[in-house]
């Protein structure tokens, strides 16, 4: 304790060890606590008050307790404030109390609007009528805060406990239009049957909120009630939402629905799923974050160099993020890359120590678009690395911290990678826009004509999203769905029955879908449950900063719903629709809360990263 206090005292030592060392104080000094959280806390100095604050609120709950006693007494308004925001974020077991004794005690409104706030970010469906009569208020100041608070309520249940306080507001319709707002906002599921009645409100502000959250989960079911009332919709915005919820509901009606959970907000464009931490339970990293479940708190594990801007432009040098165990300990490691710097590395998972996780180069690679973990020998594991970049080579883990390179080809190649068995000789081969390699009985590799690629202004030959092998007509024979990765199209390719004159595969393309412009990558996995993988993809948000063909245009997130077998039909249906959720360089489709069902991770560089939860359970 004595060490702490004269480190922190030198002025000679760089600011970052003093603030280690005070930060101890406040760990072992029981005497002198209060003082120095105030003088901590009241720092001029952004980055030293901030960790202050934070280390208080990581601070067991009985060393808390003790500062519930004088925290309103003696702290500033901007102590007070900074401390409550940093307990409220880490969650903890006593921010509840804390909250309650600003509402309660403090004369100061602004901490009286942090608290509110953070009683939707720390409550359950119990702390929502506190929540809405504070919402009632003449302070309009007051009510915007509590209404954030009931939007970040992370518990389901409060959904519920919404709808049924809105007939209690049946005859205040300002109050029930924002109430029904909330749920809108929360995206909350399960509930059309209870916003129906609301359609033919007498006032044209509760319509446009009912129109507005029954779009956003009505089925077709809804869809009858919804176009009567639309309709009778005479006013301008009112009529606007109204064809939002009838075009929605059309869409959408017999697919999946998701219930969007954003646990991040950084501006990166790779993600990936594994049990890093061995809880059994899956976890998210994305760019310099990693976030372990169940919670999905962010813990900064890697430094990730990025220039991205609020406005999306600019990069994240960090192409990928998959989750390989290079090591041979039983643990994912993360295997990534830069574009800039022209090198693919292997991140060292270190949990559960908390140090930085060591970067390891695996080679200088040129520029990498992104890459895939593929299954080449057909074990059906991915423990392969493909790297998509303009030679065609593979990596596998040794075990031990290494790789072992396959150099495929030294020929030019086009961006766009795939693996599968295309010839139907029971090996896997390597696809790439202009050639596939096919695998040879002794290991070699065999280079065939293909083209599946699409002019990129220049800047590549035949630029084309991953490869995915799969017999989409049941003829016996696999072919290849592939999209634009920055114009417009997502295409199936038929392998026909008849080769060429060399004796080369032939295809014959078809079109799934050509109305956007961006999918950049095609997630493949079962939502739906029937046995058949669906197409998920959506629009990549600025990857060439605004220089793409509709780069400016609505975010989405889509798949294609259909039945492999002759002529078939591809149904598209909205997942997430101008809600600035897109996809980035990969979509993941995993069971991650442990329900049955395939829910879906991505992110990008409008925030993120965001899981997608499945709701098919309620939906049906």
């Amino acid at each position: 304790m004595r060490l702490y206090g004269r480190v922190a005292a030198e002025r000679t030592l760089p600011q970052h060890q003093r603030l280690a060392a005070f930060c101890g104080q406040l760990r072992t000094d029981g005497m002198h606590f209060e003082k120095l959280c105030r003088d901590g806390l009241s720092s001029t100095d952004e980055v030293w008050c901030g960790t202050v604050a934070q280390a208080i609120a990581l601070l067991p709950p009985e060393r808390l307790v003790a500062v519930r006693v004088f925290w309103l007494k003696t702290l500033s308004e901007p102590a007070q404030i900074r401390l409550l925001q940093a307990v409220v974020h880490v969650k903890s077991p006593v921010a509840k109390d804390m909250i309650a004794d600003a509402i309660a005690k403090s004369q100061s409104p602004a901490l009286r609007l942090m608290a509110l706030e953070g009683l939707g970010r720390t409550g359950t469906a119990a702390d929502v009528d506190t929540l809405v009569t504070w919402m009632q208020g003449g302070d309009a100041d007051v009510a915007a805060a509590a209404r954030r608070g009931l939007i970040s309520i992370d518990d389901v249940t409060a959904d519920a406990r919404l709808v049924a306080r809105l007939k209690s507001f049946e005859g205040d319709a300002p109050m029930l239009a924002k109430l029904i707002d909330v749920l809108a906002v929360r995206n909350a599921l399960g509930f059309a049957d209870s916003l129906v009645p609301f359609l033919s409100h007498p006032d044209a502000a509760v319509r446009t909120q009912a129109f507005k959250a029954i779009g956003q989960q009505g089925l077709y079911a809804h869809q009858a009630p919804v176009l009567a009332a639309a309709a009778k919709a005479k006013d301008g915005v009112e009529r606007k939402e109204a064809r939002r919820a009838v075009a929605r509901i059309a869409r959408r009606a017999g697919g999946v629905q998701f219930k969007a959970r954003r646990i991040g907000n950084a501006r990166t464009e790779a993600c990936g799923v594994a049990d890093f931490d061995g809880d059994g339970k899956l976890d998210v990293i994305a760019g310099p974050f990693l976030y372990r479940a169940p919670e999905f708190r962010p813990v900064k594990v890697r430094e990730v160099k990025s220039d991205v801007k609020e406005d999306g432009k600019g990069y994240a040098h960090d192409f990928m993020n998959l989750p390989l165990d290079v090591n041979g300990n039983g643990r994912p490691d993360v295997v990534s890359g830069n574009w800039f710097s022209k090198e693919t590395w292997w991140i060292e998972n270190l949990l559960p120590s908390t140090n930085v996780w060591t970067q390891h180069l695996i080679e200088k690679t040129g520029n990498i678009e992104t890459g895939i973990l593929v299954d080449l020998d057909g074990d059906g594991k991915a423990t392969d690395f493909l790297p998509d970049t303009q030679l065609t080579c593979l990596y596998k883990p040794t075990g031990k911290g290494a790789f072992t390179r396959d150099s495929v080809s030294n020929d030019r190649c086009d961006m766009g990678r795939g693996c599968g068995d295309l010839n139907g000789d029971g090996r896997n081969d390597i696809l790439t826009p202009s050639a596939w390699y096919e695998r040879l009985a002794d290991g070699g590799w065999r280079k065939h004509p293909l083209d599946v690629g699409f002019s990129d202004g220049g800047r590549a030959l035949g630029h084309a999203s991953n490869l995915i092998v799969y017999d989409v007509n049941k003829d016996g024979l696999a072919d290849i769905l592939v999209s634009s990765a920055h114009k417009y199209g997502i295409f199936w390719w038929e392998q026909l029955k008849e080769r060429n004159a060399a004796g080369e595969i032939q295809f014959k393309k078809h079109v799934i879908d050509d109305t956007w412009s961006q999918a950049h990558y095609l997630g493949w996995g079962d939502i739906d449950g029937d046995g058949v993988p669906e197409l998920i993809t959506g629009k990549r948000f600025m990857a060439h900063n605004g220089g793409d063909p509709d780069e400016y245009g609505h975010l989405g997130i889509y798949y294609y719903d259909f039945t492999p077998g002759p002529d078939p039909v591809f149904k598209k249906y909205v997942i997430a629709y101008d809600t600035d959720i897109s996809v980035g360089l990969n979509v993941e489709a995993v069971d991650l809360d442990g329900d049955g069902d395939l829910d879906l991770v991505t992110t990008g560089k409008w925030g993120g990263p965001v899981i997608l939860e499945n709701k098919t359970k309620v939906a049906k």
